[in-house]
């Protein structure tokens, strides 16, 4: 078995574009507004923000801005905004040092991420020269949505609400302030005029996909599958799946014709936390099925992910529910992503096209082709792509250690088996492929990934079950 394949983990069609050469200076409002959204603002936001070229697109920034943090779109309120801004009064009046708003001291920051703590302590006879504020210490404890490990986590202030130097509970802050993201698919892209992407025309538009959604039939059979998950840039999570579609309405002769894909993600609360609709060039196969693909990014958390497929011109339509459970990736113990299972891989020259059918799976310059159900021609090749995150670091040297090794079982034995590989990152994309299938009997076999953390002397595994026919 070859070992070639060295994907980035970044999904570069959810990177940001590149910030403009120059840029108006901001004016008074545009800083005072940055100061009021400082405690949620992420760095990379910031960075954008102050490279936006005129004063209209910083505008449009400041709607994106919010709406990417709106619990509900739907509704004309955005409640976290309105929620955000009443706490903010109150704690700009309470921990105001020094002249300085109390929502841009870390005290503020740290009450606006994490809610009021559960208890707080004055050190007031603490020998440091006097200040506004002495010394404390925040404890937090569990609570709904909020969960620390060991139950509680406690955060010192050094006097007048500084959090101490060098300690990296900023960088914490950061992926706090991150979570707080209801719809990492609204970003601050750029169109071809080279402006921001305004609001309006990133948000879904009513469709005869979307009412399908909204009063599921099922007019012809239709299946589906998740089939990759993989971080994004922003930390969120990119997950991409399969549907298929049999007895679509067909022209006669036709080969090809237009199908809507709309795919919906709900949340534990039924909320709708992303949602996508495209137009695609369906290609029937053989047997009459057309199969196209489907991508969100989402937050950690669970999801059923409803998938419509409809055929414009008769109307028909029908929808499948998948569950997915989004893994928390930005910290605790190692954790390997399900393994990817591709039939082919074209490394480079690739261009996301939003009516191929299998867009979802263009990543960068590379293109992947899955296979349905994981099953494979004995006549053709399997490669596959694992996702690791989180190995342990060595206190020590700051390095993470992993070995890792992919096996092929039938029946529960070893029929191949790749020899171990190195790397020293916290971070890896283990990978095989292509295997030719040639040599491997017609029936159902299990492809391995084991991992080592070396630091953590811990052994992971993951499987993922396939077919030869």
């Amino acid at each position: 078995m070859s070992l070639r394949l060295k994907l980035a983990l970044a999904v570069a069609v959810l990177s940001l574009a590149p910030a403009a050469a120059r840029a108006d200076k901001l004016d008074k409002e545009e800083k005072k507004w940055l100061d009021e959204v400082r405690p949620l603002m992420l760095p990379d936001e910031e960075k954008t923000f102050r490279d936006l070229k005129d004063k209209a697109e910083r505008a449009e920034f400041q709607k994106i801005f919010w709406a990417r943090r709106d619990p509900d779109l739907d509704t004309p309120d955005n409640e976290y905004q309105a929620t955000y801004n009443s706490e903010r009064a109150e704690v700009d009046r309470q921990f105001r040092v020094a002249g300085q708003s109390g929502s841009l001291t870390d005290c503020g920051r740290v009450y606006l991420l994490l809610g009021k703590p559960d208890e707080m302590k004055q050190d007031k006879q603490s020998g440091d020269a006097p200040s506004l504020r002495p010394p404390e210490v925040w404890t937090y404890r569990d609570r709904p949505g909020q969960t620390f490990a060991g139950g509680q986590v406690q955060i010192a202030f050094e006097k007048d609400c500084q959090l101490p130097q060098g300690a990296r509970l900023s960088e914490q802050l950061n992926r706090v302030a991150e979570s707080k993201i209801a719809h990492p698919n609204l970003a601050y892209k750029k169109g071809p005029d080279g402006k921001i992407v305004k609001l309006a025309d990133q948000l879904p538009k009513p469709s005869a996909a979307q009412a399908l959604l909204k009063t599921p039939r099922q007019d012809f059979p239709v299946t589906t599958q998740n089939a990759m998950m993989l971080r994004s840039p922003e930390g969120a999570t990119y997950v991409a799946g399969l549907v298929r579609a049999s007895g679509v309405p067909r022209e006669a002769g036709a080969k090809v014709q237009p199908v809507n894909v709309v795919v919906q993600a709900l949340d534990a609360q039924g909320k709708t936390a992303a949602q996508k609709d495209r137009l695609v060039n369906g290609e029937f196969a053989d047997d009459g099925s057309v199969m196209a693909s489907y991508g969100l990014t989402l937050r950690p958390g669970k999801y059923t992910l409803n998938v419509a497929v409809l055929d414009p011109k008769s109307g028909k339509g029908s929808v499948a529910a998948i569950p997915v459970e989004v893994p928390d990736l930005s910290e605790g113990e190692l954790e390997i992503m399900p393994l990817v299972l591709l039939q082919n891989i074209q490394e480079g020259g690739a261009t996301p096209d939003p009516k191929d059918p299998m867009s979802d799976f263009v990543l960068g310059t590379n293109r992947l082709t899955p296979s349905f159900d994981n099953a494979f021609a004995k006549t053709g090749s399997m490669s596959v792509i694992g996702a690791v995150y989180n190995a342990t670091k060595d206190p020590a040297t700051g390095k993470a250690s992993l070995n890792w090794s992919f096996s092929i079982l039938k029946d529960g034995k070893p029929v191949a088996k790749t020899d171990d590989q190195v790397v020293e990152a916290d971070i890896a994309s283990p990978s095989i492929g292509p295997v030719p299938l040639g040599n491997f009997a017609p029936g159902k076999y299990v492809v391995q990934l084991r991992v080592r953390d070396n630091v953590a002397k811990k052994d992971y595994t993951k499987d993922a079950q396939f077919e030869v026919k």
